[in-house]
């Protein structure tokens, strides 16, 4: 990506420039008359621009407020560090419970790896047998075949 004023990445100016484009676009104007007013060479310089001042605008407050839980989470574990080292259970568990969420907070874990099992059933038991006979005899509107009165098989008595 090339930036103007030799490149810096932190260039005030870069900020105002972006910033403009996110202005002029939640107004609704497009991409080509944005980089006109602005100052970009194209359309997709433009959109380029709109993208980096997004993830900008959104991840630069998500990391201070990252740095921020981290701090907190660091004066808590420095509070308690000495009591979990002599072995006091509730500190033990306090240091713990400390370090589960730091490691969520920075996505040390690794995802929990699922098995699923899949069982498909394609029929031809004794039940499916069972049922097409008893489906039948409704279809025939409820008269008697010479077999209802028997007793159904074995499995289906299990």
């Amino acid at each position: 990506m090339s930036l103007k004023n030799g490149g810096k990445k932190n260039d005030p100016e870069v900020f105002a420039r972006e910033r403009k484009v996110l202005e002029m676009r939640l107004a609704g104007v497009t991409f080509d008359i944005i980089g006109k007013t602005v100052g970009y060479a194209s359309a997709g310089a433009t959109y380029n621009a709109y993208k980096r001042a997004l993830i900008r605008t959104l991840q630069e407050p998500a990391d201070e407020i990252r740095d921020t839980e981290l701090a907190r989470l660091d004066r808590l574990m420095q509070g308690i560090w000495t009591q979990a080292l002599r072995g006091e259970i509730s500190s033990v568990q306090t240091a713990l419970k400390i370090m589960d969420r730091r490691a969520r907070l920075l996505g040390l874990d690794a995802p929990t790896k699922q098995q699923v099992d899949v069982v498909t059933y394609e029929g031809g038991s004794e039940l499916d047998r069972e049922i097409q006979r008893l489906a039948e005899l409704l279809a025939q509107g409820g008269s008697k075949p010479n077999n209802v009165d028997a007793q159904p098989s074995e499995t289906l008595a299990d």
